[in-house]
């Protein structure tokens, strides 16, 4: 009830209800007395007129000369008008006509104001006098009332109706008109509503004639258009600073683990530098020894187990200076990476049991990258063999090269390798300590853990980065990106990717 007391047509309708209130009451009164007043004096009139044709019938008659000719013009009178009532009273003469009702009681004075109904009866006394060769009397006339009363109630019934009409139809159409001036303000409501929800293509603006409502849409559809702005802003500048953000905690995750690296990369390169120094004389005297040793002989089959324990110890060894980055790189030229790929790819396809699938795919007009060529297939075959350990039970490994792009689709300029499997994944507890050397999940004697900690060491001596990307049960791709040779420039021509698979 108190939503729909709220609205504009039950406002309007309330206003003229109040209104009608006070001017309908004030109109039939008015109305009213005009039509008592007419009617009332057309009676009068008619009477007052009827009574003189009777008073002078009578003085210029002889009438008042005898009873009988008296009682029949008192009996004409009321048989030709409204009379209920004749009488003629005078010293000589006392006259009344039976045709009236009995009971009637003649008043002591006539009406003679304008109103009828007087003295709370319905028959208006008139008394006119009468004079004939010297004979005086009066003339007592009563009329009655009640058909110009019926006449004022039927007035009054009919004015009734046709204010009570005037009040339906004024209130239907105030009723209407309180529709139509909100018809516009309730679809503006609406579609605010829609607004709100999230329809920012929806527009504010109201169809309506009246100007104030039109500019009133207009008003709140400028308006509208700056706050989806602001919105807009807002929402953009809320996921920028997400992504930032993201970015942020990726690398300070980085940071930490490179530190971590750093630290264990500075041990293991101090212990590595002192195992190979050990290393030496045995090699030395190993070999030393086998000059002397008669051949074939069970001395020289052990002087051999020695010397090859001491040079597996040594490929050991460099592989942990490669982690530490102590072991020198060479000199970094512009070589092209998928032809790296490729080189790799020969090897490694032999490697691989039959129940893996080799995916290339590599992308045309790849920039050339400052690297190691050695090295850099050394890095390749690491990733793709940790990658096909991952998938014991077969799966898809995809190898793959192209230029990184942004989420707007325009190329960065960074080249990037990945290798992709669908092996078991990893946690994120796993992923933290991957690049440690001598760190491993597989089962002891399946490898030594040194793998990704020099794949690791090898791309850091590149300038490059690993990312790692993957899931328990979702696979792993492992992402090396590459800055490009100095010489390299990037354009627009390489926007679309066109990778080129081949599969094993």
């Amino acid at each position: 009830m108190e939503r729909l007391s709220g609205t504009l047509a039950s406002r309007i309708a309330l206003v003229m209800l109040a209104a009608h209130g006070v001017l309908l009451p004030a109109l039939f009164f008015g109305l009213m007395r005009g039509v008592e007043r007419a009617l009332a004096d057309q009676f009068i009139a008619q009477v007052r007129g009827f009574s003189r044709a009777v008073a002078d019938e009578f003085e210029l008659g002889d009438a008042l000369d005898s009873v009988e000719r008296s009682r029949a013009l008192l009996d004409s009178a009321i048989l030709r008008g409204d009379g209920v009532y004749a009488e003629l009273r005078g010293a000589d003469i006392n006259v009344r006509s039976e045709l009236g009702p009995a009971g009637i009681q003649r008043p002591k004075h006539q009406n003679l104001d304008v109103d009828i109904a007087q003295g709370g009866h319905q028959i208006y006394f008139l008394m006119l006098p009468v004079e004939h060769a010297g004979k005086q009397a009066e003339l007592w006339l009563g009329f009655d009332e009640a058909p110009t009363m019926g006449q004022i109630g039927e007035a009054r019934s009919r004015i009734l109706i046709a204010l009570g009409a005037y009040f339906a139809l004024t209130m239907a159409l105030g009723v209407l008109v309180g529709y139509w001036l909100s018809r516009p303000l309730i679809e503006l409501r609406q579609r605010s509503k829609r607004v709100a929800s999230g329809d920012y293509t929806l527009t504010l603006g109201a169809s309506s004639s009246l100007r104030e409502v039109a500019e009133l849409g207009e008003d709140l559809e400028r308006m509208r258009s700056e706050l989806v702005g602001v919105s807009e802003r807002l929402r953009y500048e809320i996921a920028a600073k997400e992504a930032v953000e993201s970015e942020r905690r990726a690398l300070e995750v980085q940071l930490r683990r490179r530190h971590r690296l750093e630290t264990v990369g500075t041990l293991a390169g101090g212990v590595a530098h002192e195992f190979n120094n050990a290393l030496v004389p045995i090699i030395l005297y190993t070999e030393s020894m086998l000059l002397d040793a008669p051949a074939p002989s069970a001395q020289r089959e052990q002087l051999e187990g020695v010397l090859s324990a001491a040079r597996r110890a040594r490929e050991i060894v460099r592989k942990v200076l490669t982690f530490s980055r102590n072991i020198d790189a060479g000199q970094l030229v512009p070589v092209r990476l998928e032809a790296i790929v490729d080189e790799a790819l020969k090897l490694f396809r032999a490697l691989v049991p039959p129940n893996i699938e080799v995916v290339r795919e590599v992308e045309d007009g790849i920039p050339e990258v400052l690297a190691d060529a050695g090295l850099l297939s050394q890095l390749i075959m690491n990733l793709c063999t940790n990658a096909y350990q991952a998938m014991r039970s077969g799966g898809t490994l995809t190898i793959g090269v192209h230029v990184a792009r942004h989420s707007g689709g325009e190329p960065d300029r960074v080249v990037e390798l990945f290798v992709r499997d669908t092996g078991h994944g990893m946690d994120a507890v796993t992923m933290e300590r991957i690049f440690e050397p001598f760190f491993t999940t597989r089962e002891v004697g399946s490898g030594t853990g040194l793998g990704l900690a020099v794949a690791h060491g090898i791309a850091i001596s590149f300038g490059a980065s690993i990312l790692v990307e993957s899931s328990p049960g979702g696979g792993s791709t492992f992402r090396v990106r590459f800055p490009p040779a100095p010489t390299t420039v990037f354009s627009h021509a390489v926007a679309e990717p066109n990778p080129v698979r081949s599969a094993r």
